[in-house]
């Protein structure tokens, strides 16, 4: 059955549900017939602009009634509109759109702070696409979209947050509780009308907005949830199915669904599948409010990791699943048990579950290990492990392994903490000190007692002078963010190599910590002044340039471009490979530059 209808009359703005609508082949009646454009046609989405979604408009008999929160209402009369032929683009489309009205520019340039227009489709669009042999309105590429209640409650199901269909942006709601129900349909008649699936659609980042703030959401949910099973080979996610109409007639909601036509579903590989349970046999007191919570799986083998990377896990927390991800802090050289080493943190809300409620006994969830935060083969040159705080779970995996391959060879391990009590695995330290000659562990205290004969105070350029052969290292950081970046500058200035330096991070970073400076960036030849802020992606489009992109999260690599020259900071994201990294290609849509970069797509 048809739930729901719901056209967006200006791309990227809020929707409005409908009983019932009249189908063109170009798409419903208005829904995408105006785009908010910049003066070359080129078009404004919610994609780079997110308070867009907090537009809202209402449709009159003769116009439109647009609303934005702190501004009056913007009321379009269609009679007024200028209609004066202007060019447009959606993607790689260029056609002709007209022009409304300069009240409905300046209030949009107001709504977005930027200089832009309101263009009209016309009666009809004169955007004709090839593929389909007909009109399109502006929207993305295909007429219609459709998606079941289902598939939503799946996304749901497995995502750590709630998600709603506004969201996505969808035409057509299916009221069916099976998942991903619309993926076996190729032919459907709904009402007087025929619809023929043309492919699945393919989300970008515009699917994070949260519909209510008009902002970002930080988790990049729901794409993280979708890369874990819609995700094809090349990491782009899918969610929903695009429809052509055959012919026009009208829909309402309520109405059956009838299938004329399957086709077999796209398949995606569910890295759910490979989640295991996990129980915890012991709890082990490693430092003041610092606690190792020891896992073996309740039933099939041990996962293979590298010290190092990091255990997604997920708890039931009042009803509501948590997903974090914790460094283990156990090495794969002693199998049978995994360790994750948990660190009481005033107001973290799953450090103090972990430490007030799960016990010998309890069980969680477990996904395979991660990361790239590892020591690689060759690394059996001098090193250091400097971390702080709860960094030294990583480095506690790093050193056991070492050890018991009896590879420590020249190997210093930093650790800073507060005080005395707070030192972390001190005893097992101590016994790794004595049985390895060429292991020397160094600890300083920022709160030391006054018989604290150790080293005292934060990471600085003093205690750095006590590494010797610091540029023969390899460096290994993790930490708390100041403090990793305290450490990287001073290593640097003291000459180690980039690529000496290796630092833990968690998740998707679209600007850096670091003191805002300028820089030089030639896109395909195209020079223009930037700075170490803002993604390579958001800055040639601030300068004028296209850079081919789609998802805009890391997601899709439609954006990968390839370093000519210069340091551009690429975090961990899914579409690009360690290996594509070391070759010199980076995601335009998340990487940034730290240095002059000349990069060429």
């Amino acid at each position: 059955m048809l739930s729901q209808i719901n056209i967006y009359p200006v791309k990227s703005v809020g929707g409005i549900s409908l009983s019932s609508s009249w189908v063109e082949k170009q798409g419903l009646c208005f829904d995408r017939r105006f785009m908010v454009a910049l003066s070359d046609g080129a078009m404004v989405t919610a994609r780079k602009y997110p308070n867009m979604v907090k537009v809202s408009s209402s449709l009159l008999p003769t116009g439109i009634i647009f609303t934005y929160p702190g501004m009056a209402p913007l009321k379009l009369e269609y009679s007024s509109f200028k209609l004066q032929e202007t060019p447009a683009t959606v993607w790689k489309d260029n056609f002709a759109a007209y022009t409304t009205t300069d009240e409905a520019d300046d209030w949009f340039s107001q709504v977005l702070e930027q200089r832009v227009e309101l263009l009209f489709t016309g009666e009809q669009s004169n955007r004709v696409r090839e593929k389909l042999g007909h009109n399109v309105s502006f929207a993305d590429g295909y007429p219609l979209l459709i998606i079941s209640q289902g598939s939503l409650d799946e996304l749901n199901r497995r995502s750590s947050e709630t998600h709603s269909m506004e969201q996505f942006r969808t035409n057509l709601v299916v009221g069916s509780d099976e998942p991903f129900i619309e993926d076996s349909w190729k032919r459907i008649k709904i009402g007087e009308v025929e619809f023929e699936a043309v492919k699945p659609c393919e989300r970008c980042i515009l699917t994070t907005v949260d519909v209510d703030k008009g902002e970002f959401r930080e988790s990049k949910e729901p794409l993280k949830t979708f890369a874990r099973f819609r995700a094809n080979e090349r990491g782009g996610v899918f969610f929903g199915q695009n429809l052509v109409a055959k012919n026009e007639g009208m829909i309402r909601a309520g109405d059956e669904i009838e299938v004329l036509e399957y086709k077999d579903k796209e398949f995606y590989e569910d890295l759910d599948a490979q989640k295991q349970e996990f129980v915890c046999v012991e709890r082990e007191h490693v430092a003041r409010n610092f606690e190792t919570f020891w896992l073996e799986p309740q039933k099939g083998s041990m996962p293979d990791y590298k010290a190092g990377q990091h255990l997604p896990i997920e708890l039931n927390i009042d009803g509501q699943t948590v997903k974090r991800l914790y460094t283990l802090s156990s090495s794969p050289s002693r199998p049978g048990r995994l360790s994750i080493s948990v660190k009481r943190i005033d107001g973290g809300s799953v450090s103090n579950w972990l430490f007030d409620n799960f016990q010998v006994g309890d069980t969680l969830i477990a996904d395979l290990p991660n990361g790239s935060f590892h020591m690689a083969n060759k690394h059996h040159e001098p090193l250091l492990l400097l971390s702080a705080g709860s960094g030294v779970t990583p480095m506690m995996s790093m050193l056991r392994d070492l050890s018991d391959r009896d590879a420590v060879n020249n190997v210093v391990f930093f650790h800073q903490c507060s005080t005395i009590d707070d030192i972390p695995f001190a005893d097992e330290l101590k016994l790794l000190e004595n049985k390895h000659d060429h292991l020397t562990v160094m600890i300083s205290l920022t709160q030391p007692s006054e018989d604290w004969e150790g080293l005292k105070g934060r990471f600085s350029l003093s205690h750095l002078k006590l590494i010797s052969d610091l540029n023969q290292r390899q460096v290994f950081v993790c930490g708390p963010d100041g403090f990793m970046q305290k450490a990287k500058n001073l290593m640097m200035k003291k000459g180690l190599a980039e690529d000496h330096y290796h630092q833990e991070a968690f998740g998707v970073a679209t600007a850096t910590e670091e003191q805002v400076k300028a820089v030089q960036i030639s896109v395909d030849g195209n020079v223009f002044e930037g700075n170490n802020q803002k993604t390579l992606l958001e800055q040639a489009e601030d300068a004028g340039l296209s850079i081919a992109h789609s998802c805009r999260a890391g997601f899709c690599g439609a954006c990968k471009v390839t370093v000519e020259s210069g340091l551009v900071h690429q975090p961990d994201v899914p579409a690009i490979q360690e290996s594509e990294i070391a070759e010199g290609k980076v995601l335009a849509c998340c990487s940034v530059p730290k240095t002059d970069v000349e990069v060429v797509s």
